[in-house]
């Protein structure tokens, strides 16, 4: 209650504080009154839905939650991230004004308005049509033990679909079954984060899932959100009964569940293991992985490894004969910047293995930035990955 109740009013103190530097600085460009009771009349209608949203949202029982709250994030991220990066921009034009340098004041404040259009215009593409403008993301994982016969084999991973975060209409499930099968995978695995906590937020999707097509099976883990730690249950049992509930939704879409287990895929004479662990974390997050007992009986064999969380890698994964290990879980904080080969995010500053492939003594990880999104519904300059993994032994 008390944290409710500080959110509600940090939120309206942001809207009004921000609101008011803005009004501070735009003031003389309302040659009329109704410019300025329109201008205030939008603030007090924000303030308006906050305190609605505060009162709404207790009332919502399961994955509705997640879905209204992470509209919410956004609707906020929409108007105020523009208004406040033109608050800041436009101060050094006020300052310009004050010492008289007036073209070069006139000059930052344009420039403070297309920063702040460019804002909305990148936001408001974030949480319409990118979050499911999927990016197939081609790499070629040279493993000097793989069998001739795996020479070639391609792999297809998705992760952090979080599908609590989806409107009953979203067309980007669909669209995402479509594209997979469109590649004709050898194997499809699933690193991670299916739900944001409730294993109901499987059941809409259940038969679109299904419909996820490779000759060699569908194999998935856990990531941190699977396991409904981040809900208050009722009893200890109901969060148990979740968690049982989630893996018989898994069962229904097809995929099989690799708990700290592992499993041959054999061609032919040759065998390559697929292993893998339940969500393995650091503080906070919650660890049920046991990595020594998923390996049990690989020796000899070149091994794959799923497990959402990265850091897994650098922290116990490169001490065992894995030869590449797929995972997720960073979401590239669905922000960043990718030109060419240029490719930064905040989430680097967090992860130092966030988004892509990486080497290490002739081990190998991949890290897929995922296809769904959470907390904020959407998406900015990290588009949604679909990543295709092609395995060779010609390591040239």
């Amino acid at each position: 209650m008390k944290t409710g109740l500080f959110i509600l009013i940090a939120g309206i103190l942001c809207v009004l504080i921000n609101d008011s530097l803005l009004y501070l600085q735009i003031k003389r460009y309302f040659k009329r009154k109704i410019y300025s009771y329109l201008f205030w009349f939008q603030s007090l209608f924000f303030v308006a839905c906050i305190v609605g949203y505060h009162l709404f949202i207790p009332t919502l029982k399961g994955p509705e939650a997640y879905f209204w709250v992470e509209k919410a994030i956004s609707v906020i991220l929409l108007f105020y991230t523009p208004k406040t990066l033109y608050i800041i921009v436009n101060a050094f034009s006020l300052l310009l004004r004050k010492m008289k340098c007036i073209p070069a004041a006139k000059v930052i404040s344009r420039l403070a308005l297309g920063i702040a259009l460019l804002a909305f215009i990148m936001i408001l593409n974030g949480i319409t049509w990118y979050r499911y403008s999927y990016k197939i993301e081609r790499e070629t994982v040279c493993i000097k033990r793989l069998p001739d016969n795996f020479n070639n084999f391609r792999i297809i991973q998705l992760t952090d679909l979080h599908l609590g975060s989806y409107g009953e209409h979203y067309p980007g499930i669909t669209k995402l079954v479509n594209e997979v099968n469109r590649l004709k995978p050898d194997l499809i695995v699933f690193t991670g984060d299916m739900v944001n906590s409730f294993a109901s937020e499987i059941t809409p999707w259940i038969e679109s899932l299904r419909e996820l097509k490779a000759k060699y099976g569908k194999y998935a883990i856990t990531g941190n959100h699977d396991y409904g730690t981040y809900v208050k249950w009722p009893t200890r049992e109901d969060q148990e009964n979740n968690l049982k509930h989630f893996f018989e939704n898994m069962e229904l879409t097809g995929f099989k569940m690799l708990n700290n287990t592992n499993i041959p895929l054999v061609i032919g004479s040759d065998t390559l293991y697929l292993a893998g662990v339940e969500n393995w974390g650091l503080p906070p997050f919650p660890c049920f992985g046991q990595l020594s007992q998923a390996l049990e009986g690989t020796a000899g064999h070149p091994v794959i490894l799923l497990s959402h969380d990265p850091s897994h890698w650098r922290h116990e994964v490169l001490n065992y004969p894995v030869d590449l290990m797929l995972a997720g879980h960073t979401h590239a904080m669905q922000l960043g910047i990718t030109i060419g080969n240029f490719r930064w995010s905040p989430a680097k500053y967090v992860y130092p293995e966030y988004n892509g492939l990486y080497e290490s003594n002739g081990q190998q990880l991949y890290v897929s930035r995922g296809v769904g999104y959470l907390g904020f519904a959407g998406r900015i300059g990290q588009r949604p990955e679909i990543t295709l993994i092609q395995l060779t032994n010609d390591c040239k």
